[in-house]
């Protein structure tokens, strides 16, 4: 009789020791999935970027549109809360709320009306690009 209880002891440890797991894995906040270019879809050519890159560890560079010089910017970038984040080009900074569903980013800077809207760019590889790029 005492082997049956230790039986059903070690299946309801295992089984809250698997829920405690699956439980801490779907409260754990994920990272967006930025990385790579981000080309502008629309919004003012005065208030809206030309494109964003995102790479390594909250690594950015912006280039600018033409209306606004076409200057490019670098920097990191860090999370504020919820969607917000702060750009710090080191020389100054700019505050963004920043929504990313699939292959869209929205972009809302702080002070302003615009909401920019970005598209994913994907490279489409030749012959002659780097495969380890």
């Amino acid at each position: 009789m005492s082997f049956g209880v230790g039986v059903k002891m070690k299946k309801v440890l295992m089984i809250s020791a698997m829920s405690a797991l699956v439980l801490a894995a779907c409260g754990e906040e994920k990272a967006p999935s930025w990385k790579g270019e981000w080309k502008n879809m629309s919004g003012e050519k005065s208030v809206c970027r030309k494109s964003f890159t995102f790479k390594g560890e909250n690594n950015f560079e912006i280039q600018n549109s033409r209306v606004q010089g076409g200057g490019q910017s670098s920097g990191t970038y860090k999370h504020i809360e919820s969607n917000d984040y702060e750009f710090d080009y080191g020389r100054g900074s700019d505050n963004f709320t920043i929504i990313v569903e699939k292959n869209t980013m929205k972009v809302h800077s702080s002070g302003k009306d615009t909401i920019c809207e970005y598209t994913k760019v994907d490279k489409i590889r030749n012959k002659y690009d780097n495969p380890w790029e």
